[in-house]
């Protein structure tokens, strides 16, 4: 899978979800999320199928989900940015280190000490940049990439922003950018800009309502959910 391919699944379902719904999302809408308001990751719903998917079926069952900040990517750069330990004392360099142990390479490197000499420093240096200059959108800071010749860190998911799906209860879970998800809430940032994957479909029937109950002026009957970060493209309509 490339960049090309992803954008045109996202074509697709985007076409697809404008001759079913009523008010189906501009796939490449960023949502404004806090990363404090989000608990839960799933492991399992495919990347590679493009933006704007909408699923129904029992996919986002909170069972099928784990606590994002139980990860060992999260344990680790807690450990690292908020106890301030060497990267070696961290959980998630002694999982690199045991997965060196059964596989050749690992997100894309040879050896651990290429490991800590190139992802441990971009992971120190992106959380200097964040923690200086603010979060800023992958497109306007240009992150570098660690490694230009690593497939795996040049993967098409790292030039986009991080990734969610949305639960048919408005929840959010995170799917893709654990790294950046970690350091935003480790500082405390108020938002951060996401993708969103997948809604489940009785989420997009949710907005559908809403988009009826704007057009025709009738009271809202949930607040709450007038004021998801998933709404907001229809209330400025």
């Amino acid at each position: 899978m490339n960049l090309e391919q992803f954008r045109e699944y996202t074509a697709w379902h985007h076409h697809s979800n404008e001759r079913t719904y009523r008010a189906p999302a501009p796939p490449y809408k960023l949502l404004s999320v806090n990363p404090s308001s989000v608990q839960r990751y799933h492991p399992t719903l495919r990347l590679d199928w493009g933006l704007a998917r909408v699923e129904g079926g029992g996919w986002d069952d909170p069972s099928n989900c784990e606590r994002i900040r139980k990860t060992s990517t999260y344990i680790g750069l807690s450990e690292r940015f908020e106890e301030e330990k060497d990267w070696e004392d961290t959980v998630l360099y002694q999982e690199v280190c045991a997965e060196f142990e059964h596989h050749k390479t690992v997100r894309g490197y040879r050896t651990v000490e290429e490991y800590l000499r190139t992802r441990c420093a971009y992971l120190d240096d992106l959380f200097d940049s964040i923690k200086r200059e603010g979060y800023r959108p992958n497109e306007a800071a240009s992150h570098e990439k660690p490694a230009e010749d690593n497939h795996f860190e040049n993967a098409y998911a790292n030039h986009l922003e991080p990734l969610v799906a949305i639960a048919r209860t408005g929840e959010i879970y995170w799917l893709e950018g654990f790294h950046r998800f970690a350091i935003a809430s480790i500082l405390n940032l108020d938002s951060v800009p996401v993708y969103v994957l997948c809604r489940h479909r009785q989420w997009q029937e949710t907005r559908d309502e809403l988009y009826r109950t704007l057009s025709s002026d009738r009271p809202l009957s949930d607040e709450d959910k007038v004021e998801h970060p998933d709404m907001q493209d229809i209330r400025e309509q």
